[in-house]
């Protein structure tokens, strides 16, 4: 049975962060293509240090998106 929890020996664990970035005096630049860049430059990291995205989402001068790590 799997419930989202990391296992090794003794321990048991689920590591996640939030995390929001955002643009300077919350000028509006995160629109179409700059948008996907970023999505997708932020997916390159997390899948080379194998970090998984639980969700992402941007608006026009923000971007959240909660990561599983560990």
């Amino acid at each position: 049975m799997d419930n989202g929890y990391n296992r090794h020996n003794r321990r048991k664990y689920s590591l996640k962060v939030p995390i929001v970035l955002v643009t300077k005096y919350r000028k509006a630049l995160l629109h179409g293509c700059i948008a996907n860049d970023v999505k997708q430059k932020i997916s390159d990291i997390c899948n080379s240090n194998h970090w998984e995205i639980i969700a992402m989402e941007t608006d026009k001068d923000h971007i959240h998106f909660l990561i599983s790590y560990g």
